[in-house]
């Protein structure tokens, strides 16, 4: 990437792998790189699910949530009070149980 003076990324150094407007709109970006790694861990034959959950199907649900809230913020700028909620829901999730996200 080229840089000119006073674009914004005039201090962008070639140290990074990246586009800068990836960092311009991180949590879309991540969005967009978790959501279709989580939709392939739901859908692998896991060995085990999280202690507090009763069973593979609860814990394929739990993931299901993280997805639906992570497909909500790949592209998403406005969202419903309902899209919202669903966000928050799944990220809590996330936030919970991502040392369980393994296999």
């Amino acid at each position: 990437m080229k840089k000119k003076k006073g674009d914004g990324t005039t201090n962008w150094s070639h140290k990074h792998d990246f586009p800068i407007d990836e960092v311009w709109n991180t949590k879309n970006t991540l969005a967009r790189l978790i959501s279709p790694r989580l939709v392939t861990f739901r859908d692998l034959d896991k060995h085990g699910h999280p202690a507090g959950l009763k069973d593979m199907r609860e814990w394929n649900a739990t993931i299901q949530k993280m997805i639906d809230a992570f497909e909500l913020m790949k592209y998403a700028h406005c969202l419903s009070e309902e899209e919202n909620k669903a966000v928050s829901e799944g990220l809590a999730l996330f936030c919970k149980y991502f040392r369980n996200l393994w296999d």
